[in-house]
C-alpha cells in the first residue's frame, strides 16, 4: 500500500501503569479538508471458497397471476422462476427481487425422442486423472469414462519364485539362448532376451579335423566340412584358422583358401591367399573374416548378407580353390598343423 501524507494535529499522553512504567497514547486530528479524504485500501483478503454451481435459469412450474408468487424466496432461489399464466410470461426470481417477462414462453414443442447414452470405462493403474465425455448425436450418444486408479493399498504378503518368462512384461518372441543378455525394450516397455553382444562360440577344429592331404588337377577341393549348430538368432560366422595349400609349378595360377556356408559354393565368410607360390611348393596360409567373393559387396550392422537365419544348423565348407589359370594344373592342401575357428556374431 502506498504512503498518504494529509495535514492533521497530533496529541500525545502519558501516563503510568501499575508497575510504574510510562505509557503514551498518540491521538491524530487531521485537519478539516483531509477529514474528507477517503482512507486507502489495505491489503487484498484470502479467496472465499467457491460457490456451488447454478443454473441461469431453473423453471419450477406454473402459477395463476403475480399475486400467486412465492413469498419465501431467498438469495438461494435466485435463477427460479415460473411460467405466468395471464400472460403467458416468466416471473422470474433475481434473488431480491422479481421480473416478470410478458409473452415469453411459447406453445409446448414435440416430445423429443429419447436419448440412449452408450457408456465405456476405461481403467488402468497408470492413469491418475478421471475424465468423461459424450460422443456422437443426439439422441445417440457414447459416453466415456476413464477411471483413474485408486490410492495405494497396504503392501501385500511376498509372492512365489516364479519364472521371468511367464512375466506380464516379458517379450516371449525371443526365447532365451545360452550367454545371451537381459535387457529392456523402451519401445515396447517389455524385458526380453538378446543374443551374446561380443558373439557366441567360439568352436574350433585341428589337424585330424579335416580331410585327408589331397592333390588334384581341379578348380576346388573340399579341405573340410565343419557342422554349426542351430542359434536363437541370425548370426554370420567370423572365421579364423590355417592350412597348408600348394600349386603346381606354374606361373599363372595360384591356390587360396575360401571358406563357405553350407555348400563349397555357398557365400564366403573367410579367405586366405597366402604366398601365392609359383613354385610349386607348399606353404602355411592364414585365413581370417572376409565377406564376399571376387567383387566387393556392402554389409551394414543388419545386412543377411553372408548369415545364417535364426534356428537353422548348417555347415561351413574350407575349399582350396584354383584361382588363374583353369585347367592343367594341380592344386593341394595338406591338413598337417591346420586349425579353424568360429565366432557366431549377432545379426540385425
Amino acid at each position: 500500500m502506498a504512503d498518504v501524507s494529509f495535514s492533521a494535529h497530533i496529541t500525545v499522553d502519558e501516563e503510568t501503569d501499575i508497575d510504574g512504567l510510562p505509557i503514551l497514547t498518540a491521538t491524530v486530528t487531521p485537519d478539516e479538508e483531509s477529514a474528507q479524504l477517503p482512507l486507502p485500501a489495505g491489503p487484498a483478503g484470502p479467496v472465499g471458497p467457491t460457490g456451488s454451481p447454478r443454473t441461469t435459469f431453473l423453471k419450477m412450474g406454473e402459477i395463476a397471476n403475480a399475486a400467486a408468487r412465492p413469498g419465501d424466496l431467498t438469495a438461494e432461489d435466485r435463477g427460479k422462476w415460473w411460467h405466468r399464466l395471464d400472460t403467458d410470461g416468466m416471473d422470474f426470481w433475481t434473488g431480491t427481487t422479481w421480473v416478470h417477462s410478458p409473452g415469453a414462453v411459447g406453445p409446448q414443442g414435440l416430445v423429443a425422442p429419447a436419448t440412449t447414452i452408450t457408456p465405456t470405462t476405461t481403467h488402468s493403474p497408470a492413469l491418475t486423472t478421471p475424465a468423461v465425455r459424450f460422443t456422437g448425436d443426439a439422441p445417440a450418444l457414447n459416453l466415456s469414462v476413464t477411471a483413474p486408479a485408486g490410492l495405494q493399498g497396504p503392501e501385500g504378503p511376498p509372492g512365489d519364485s516364479g519364472s521371468i518368462s511367464t512375466a506380464t512384461d516379458f517379450d516371449t518372441t525371443t526365447g532365451p539362448a545360452q550367454r545371451g543378455i537381459f535387457t529392456w525394450a523402451q519401445g515396447a516397455r517389455k524385458w526380453k532376451v538378446q543374443p551374446a553382444p561380443n558373439g557366441f562360440g567360439m568352436w574350433s577344429w585341428w589337424d585330424t579335423d579335416f580331410n585327408a592331404a589331397t592333390t588334384a588337377d581341379t578348380d576346388r577341393l573340399i579341405a573340410g566340412t565343419f557342422a554349426l549348430p542351430d542359434m536363437p538368432f541370425a548370426y554370420r560366422p567370423m572365421a579364423w584358422g590355417r592350412l597348408t595349400i600348394s600349386s603346381e609349378q606354374n606361373t599363372s595360377t595360384f591356390a587360396e583358401i575360401r571358406v563357405r556356408i553350407g555348400s563349397e559354393t555357398g557365400p564366403m565368410v573367410a579367405a586366405g591367399a597366402g604366398i601365392r607360390t609359383i613354385s610349386g611348393s607348399s606353404y602355411i596360409t592364414v585365413f581370417s573374416p572376409s565377406i564376399g567373393d571376387s567383387t566387393t559387396k556392402p554389409i551394414s550392422p543388419t545386412s543377411t548378407l553372408a548369415s545364417v537365419p535364426a534356428y537353422t544348423p548348417t555347415n561351413l565348407l574350407v575349399t582350396v580353390e584354383r584361382i588363374g589359370q583353369s585347367t592343367s594344373v594341380d592344386i593341394g592342401f595338406n591338413p598337417a598343423r591346420a586349425s579353424l575357428t568360429v565366432w557366431a556374431q549377432p545379426i540385425g
